[in-house]
């Protein structure tokens, strides 16, 4: 992303709320990661971001996309991508919605249950079923392991099950929850996986996928992990894990590749003095965008900077524009003094805030625009 100065200057004239997205941020990040997964196939997440710009970026890339939606299936379709380039690993999926994969010969579909695989048998016949299993989320800032995911213990009754129903067993499907700030939890989830797969390949199932799922880290702190530190963590464990000859991998990010080509560009709408402190108010707030500042969100440390960077600085509460005493995304942080009008930039924005975002309280969601065509 440039300069927050540069783009200050380049949406000078936009209203906003705005989200500013830098496709060659997500083209880079993807070349990244390929060149710290060489062996690893990646598919991007599209429920973290799914405009057009992030999109375009993606499929320009030639990466594949990972689904989980009839409506994120027929946009990516309308995109013209192969069948093959996309798939399907949420575990949970509506008949309609399996009625359209089959009929558009979308065939790789996670499961991790006997009831889904019964759906899957009725509605989508011969899919190629990947078996999510249960692996510990230490470090996650936002787990998924207790909603989704089946023990280890359960895999072989299962892969059995799916084979029964007609179904074609075709690998293993893991996720260690989003943001996942800890790069030894890969290397745990993979040990779980070789285990499942040696007892299932003893069982005469020929699995020929292990998907990693998502979870890679995006660098909202400056200190913080960084998914090239856990693709190095991963490189190892797939090391040790040795699959056989033939098999594929696969890497489902979102946010590792979105979050840093976003920045969100908010303006001051109201300045108050109150016993808790300073406050400032945000056209934009945990409805219009910034969810995951607040505490329930999860609390991710987004950076943050103004237009006016001269000025001396101060302690604000910085709130949102609607009456909802929920809607506080940010809390004694540090800023240049803020008058109305000022602007606020929120960096690392890209990942979950449109999409997450909605026009409560009658508040417009952010415009977003691409840095290429603001800069033309």
């Amino acid at each position: 992303m440039p300069q927050p100065s540069d783009l200050f200057h380049l949406t000078r004239h936009l209203p906003t709320p705005l989200l500013v997205i830098d496709q060659a941020q997500v083209c880079a990040n993807i070349g990244q990661l390929r060149q710290a997964l060489p062996a690893v196939e990646l598919f991007y997440a599209v429920k973290c971001n799914a405009h057009p710009h992030v999109l375009a970026a993606v499929q320009q890339m030639e990466a594949g996309f990972e689904i989980a939606s009839l409506s994120e299936a027929a946009t990516v379709r309308r995109m013209g991508v192969a069948p093959e380039r996309i798939i399907c690993l949420h575990p949970i999926k509506a008949p309609e919605f399996l009625r359209y994969l089959h009929r558009h010969q979308i065939g790789v579909l996670a499961a991790d249950s006997r009831a889904e695989l019964d759906k899957l048998a009725a509605h989508a016949p011969h899919s190629r079923i990947v078996l999510r299993l249960n692996v510990a989320n230490t470090g996650s800032v936002f787990p998924l392991s207790n909603k989704f995911g089946s023990a280890p213990e359960e895999a072989l009754g299962l892969l059995s099950y799916a084979r029964e129903r007609g179904l074609q067993p075709h690998g293993l499907t893991i996720h260690v929850g989003s943001q996942c700030e800890r790069a030894a939890t890969w290397t745990e989830a993979l040990h779980v996986c070789r285990q499942v797969w040696r007892d299932a390949h003893r069982a005469g199932f020929a699995l020929k996928l292990l998907s990693l799922g998502g979870g890679l880290p995006a660098p909202y702190a400056p200190e913080g992990l960084t998914a090239a530190q856990v693709a190095l963590t991963i490189r190892t464990a797939l090391e040790n894990f040795a699959l056989p000859t033939g098999c594929a991998l696969s890497i489902e990010p979102g946010r590792a590749l979105v979050a840093n080509a976003g920045t969100l560009i908010a303006s001051v709408v109201g300045l108050a003095e109150r016993q808790n402190g300073s406050w400032a108010y945000l056209d934009a707030g945990v409805y219009h965008g910034l969810f995951e500042a607040c505490a329930a969100g999860g609390g991710l440390p987004f950076q943050l900077s103004t237009n006016q960077p001269g000025r001396p600085p101060m302690l604000y509460n910085l709130g949102g524009p609607t009456c909802d005493g929920f809607d506080m995304p940010f809390e004694r942080r540090a800023l240049p003094e803020l008058r109305l009008g000022d602007r606020v930039a929120i960096h690392t924005a890209g990942a979950y805030s449109t999409e997450l975002s909605s026009t409560f309280n009658g508040f417009p969601a952010p415009t977003v625009y691409g840095l290429e065509e603001l800069q033309q």
